[in-house]
């Protein structure tokens, strides 16, 4: 509301400055018989109301057009019938009502033409100012989305389950094999330090980001044996890639399908194409459906940082989701 109200108020406010400036030679011309003579107000009253109204039409035409993406071809030809239209009135109003001449058709139309020519110029200020006022406002809005789903995706990271289960299987390491249990914390702090120190990163390198991976895979397969077979095809590692999306993928993956002796799950890494896809046998737990908001704020992410969004693919034998990578 107030975004229009100021609009208005700018619109109207240029077109009068507008009017004015086109009329100055008539206003001082009849400056000297204002006080004297109603015909000389009527006269500088009725030059200036057409030239204000004109202008207002001619902003809001081009301001309309602009807006909807109309064809040039259309809005030329508004244009001119606007223009014909502020001939006709303000020649047959002085003719009629004023009682000039034809003799001063040639100034109403200069001064229709330089009316147009720069209230066009307005219009055109006014629409990069609000676009450029959009950007401003859409980035502000992407930079507190994108802090939000950093903090999501560290919060999601560091969840006390995960926590839970590593300290768990750390505890039981320490009994059984005290030289995989130093391996297995080595690889735990790098994990946490890596969480802990992307908090104000929105990209790094897929090299850290599988680097982390392999981690986290170690993580995985100390808990889970054989059950679990993470295989990865990547060659080129000249992209980049929001952080701690694979580890994501990779839970959820263990969240929702069943890992057994008899039911093994494996998970996929490839890079094919400048993206990267990540699938996973899809054997789901029962009652194991999610509220989704994980891969919901993953998809924010690289709508953010990618200008893409992620592509996901299910049937009954395989969940797929495609991450578009970002070139270094």
């Amino acid at each position: 509301m107030n975004k229009n109200f100021s609009t208005t108020q700018f619109v109207w406010g240029v077109s009068l400055f507008l009017a004015l400036f086109v009329n100055l030679p008539i206003i001082f011309l009849q400056l000297p018989r204002l006080e004297k003579s109603g015909i000389a107000q009527l006269d500088v009253l009725i030059q200036v109301v057409v030239c204000l109204v004109y202008s207002v039409f001619f902003i809001q035409l081009v301001y309309r057009n602009a807006k909807s993406n109309a064809s040039k071809s259309k809005m030329i030809f508004e244009i001119f019938v606007i223009l014909l239209i502020f001939l006709v009135v303000l020649t047959t109003l002085n003719v009629l009502v004023i009682g000039l001449s034809m003799k001063m058709f040639p100034s109403v139309v200069l001064r229709g033409v330089l009316l147009g020519g720069i209230a066009y110029f307005f219009s055109r200020f006014l629409i990069e100012t609000e676009r450029k006022n959009e950007i401003l406002l859409e980035n502000e809005h992407l930079k507190s989305e994108n802090l939000l789903v950093q903090l999501s995706s560290l919060k999601n990271q560091l969840n006390p389950h995960f926590l839970f289960n590593s300290l768990n299987t750390l505890s039981w390491l320490i009994n059984e094999d005290k030289e995989k249990s130093q391996r297995y914390l080595q690889k735990l702090s790098q994990v946490l330090r890596y969480s802990l120190g992307m908090q104000e990163q929105s990209l790094v390198p897929l090299k850290e980001e599988l680097a982390l991976v392999d981690s986290y895979i170690f993580l995985l397969q100390i808990r889970f044996g054989n059950n679990l077979k993470i295989i990865k095809d990547i060659e080129n590692m000249q992209f980049k890639i929001p952080p701690l999306s694979l580890q994501l993928l990779i839970e959820n993956a263990i969240k929702h399908n069943v890992i057994s002796t008899a039911s093994p799950l494996s998970v996929w890494i490839e890079l094919r194409d400048n993206v990267l896809i990540v699938r996973n046998t899809h054997k789901p737990k029962p009652n194991s459906e999610g509220t989704g908001i994980g891969l919901v704020n993953l998809n924010e992410r690289f709508k953010i940082l990618a200008s893409r969004e992620v592509e996901i693919e299910q049937n009954e034998k395989e969940f797929k989701v495609v991450l578009p990578l970002i070139a270094e």
